[in-house]
């Protein structure tokens, strides 16, 4: 009798105890213990409320991010032209493009002059010897190019693997290069590659220009035209040489 006396006296405690804890919601709340053990009131609030300047943080590290991978870049083409200068024995100086001509963008407008020996008509080239314009204006502490895809550029060419067949390259439309006067005879393809011809005492003769992109003749006419896209991007150049003596 007092043992099931007991068991009534326990089962009423247990439910007393319930309701109590049930009443103030501390019951089950999983929740609760979590936080009230493994975290603190502070990572809570870091948790729920981030910190303002967080986009801000990531704004300067993919800034950051981006300054690498430009100077990842001008160092490999700094490497390139000093390659090409032991290779051809040029003597080049090296420029930054400081902007694009407000009136035409196909003139580059660099931060060294004639003090640093630039003079018109110089050859300016990128990477392994990819000409990309000439010099046509210079000051004592900057200097303009003309890029090649200048509808008044005029560069005498070579086409072909053997670069026996020549041909008169010119800017088309700042986007592209023309080249004309190809002797009707002489075969060219696609792809072939145009370097300079040996006809300007400032432009040393095989730089690379492009290369032939579409092909245009006419049956009886004496010369055929060409089309022809450059190499490179000429909107990302950022660091040029100048070619001041051969």
């Amino acid at each position: 009798m007092l043992r099931q006396n007991l068991k009534v006296f326990l089962v009423l405690l247990v439910t007393v105890i319930f309701f109590i804890l049930l009443k103030n919601g501390q019951i089950f709340d999983i929740g609760s213990i979590f936080r009230s053990t493994l975290l603190s009131d502070k990572s809570i609030t870091q948790l729920l409320n981030p910190p303002d300047n967080i986009q801000e943080a990531y704004k300067d590290l993919l800034a950051e991010n981006n300054r690498l991978k430009t100077l990842v870049d001008e160092n490999k083409e700094l490497k390139e032209l000093l390659n090409l200068k032991k290779e051809k024995q040029y003597n080049l100086v090296v420029a930054n493009v400081i902007s694009h001509d407000p009136v035409n963008r196909n003139i580059l407008i660099l931060d060294i002059g004639s003090n640093d020996g630039i003079a018109k008509g110089q050859a300016v080239v990128v990477n392994n010897g990819i000409i990309v314009g000439r010099i046509i204006d210079v000051s004592s502490d900057s200097s303009k190019v003309r890029l090649l895809i200048d509808r008044f550029t005029k560069l005498g060419v070579k086409i072909g693997a053997d670069h026996q067949i020549s041909g008169l390259l010119s800017g088309s439309l700042g986007l592209t290069m023309h080249l004309s006067y190809i002797p009707q005879g002489q075969e060219i393809k696609k792809n072939d590659l145009v370097v300079t011809a040996d006809l300007d005492v400032n432009i040393p003769a095989g730089l690379v220009v492009g290369q032939v992109e579409e092909i245009q003749f006419s049956e009886g006419e004496l010369f055929k035209d060409a089309s022809v896209s450059p190499l490179i991007d000429y909107d990302t150049l950022a660091i040029v040489a100048i070619i001041t003596s051969l």
